[in-house]
């Protein structure tokens, strides 16, 4: 695990989303067509969707999980020390609950460590 996947991963835990998101950009963009490329797109994604969703924007929530978990699962169930298949089991949910009328209360993920 690289020092940024980690310290990304410790700013995600502690609910710093976009803090979160751009220490994974800064890992991301030196290699933006290599083969960890869907993996940081992901969790990128994911924690965009969780940004969006404690700012109660359902629209951008929805679209960025969706995304996230998409290329999240060619990676599925563990990559570079992640376990992936919790965060994305969590994701899957919050898409079903966010189908409903109301507004509904979710308990934002944690990203495991191996």
């Amino acid at each position: 695990m690289t020092p940024l996947l980690a310290e990304g991963i410790e700013l995600f835990n502690h609910g710093r989303y976009w803090d979160a998101h751009e220490v994974w950009e800064r890992e991301w963009t030196p290699d933006r067509k290599g083969a960890d490329s869907g993996f940081y797109k992901g969790l990128i994604q994911v924690a965009a969707g969780c940004l969006h969703y404690s700012r109660h924007n359902r629209r951008g929530a929805i679209n960025k999980w969706r995304s996230g978990a998409g290329y999240l699962r060619p990676y599925l169930p563990m990559h570079k020390g992640v376990r992936l298949a919790p965060l994305v089991e969590a994701v899957d949910r919050f898409l079903v609950a966010m189908d409903g009328r109301g507004w509904p209360e979710l308990e934002m993920p944690r990203i495991v460590q191996e």
